[in-house]
């Protein structure tokens, strides 16, 4: 997705999104399904649907910004059940990580660089608006 296709609502649910796993992260919390994600960021359908968008572009501003992905800590339930956090096949497939070069052996690797990462700096960075 360009950046001048990017919505108002996109770019706001994509900020809401950084704040909400790096909250979790915060918390101690190793990672957030999608569903919690979607519960979290106040939307109607909380089964994870129609995130891929929010996902996207907030791995965009991660990147934007020299942050480490917070996407890849957005995870199935069964994942995390199993102890294996893992984003769903379909971000894969989508496009999610091949636009942040991220690849699925690389995912456990940045998804320890989001949880050492310290996010209470990126309010310096106006990520906190």
């Amino acid at each position: 997705m360009a950046k001048a296709d990017i919505t108002p609502l996109t770019r706001q649910r994509a900020l809401a999104t950084i704040q909400v796993v790096a909250k979790a992260v915060l918390d101690g919390e190793a990672a957030v399904t999608y569903s919690e994600l979607a519960r979290r960021l106040g939307m109607s359908k909380v089964n994870g649907q129609g995130l891929s968008s929010y996902l996207n572009e907030a791995a965009a501003i991660c990147a934007e910004h020299g942050l480490p992905n917070v996407a890849c800590v957005v995870v199935s339930k069964e994942s995390l059940d199993k102890g294996a956090p893992m984003p769903s096949e379909g971000s894969f497939s989508d496009g999610l990580y091949a636009s942040s070069g991220l690849t699925r052996e690389g995912v456990a690797a940045e998804q320890e660089r989001v949880r050492a990462f310290d996010w209470r700096t990126a309010k310096t960075m106006g990520l906190d608006d």
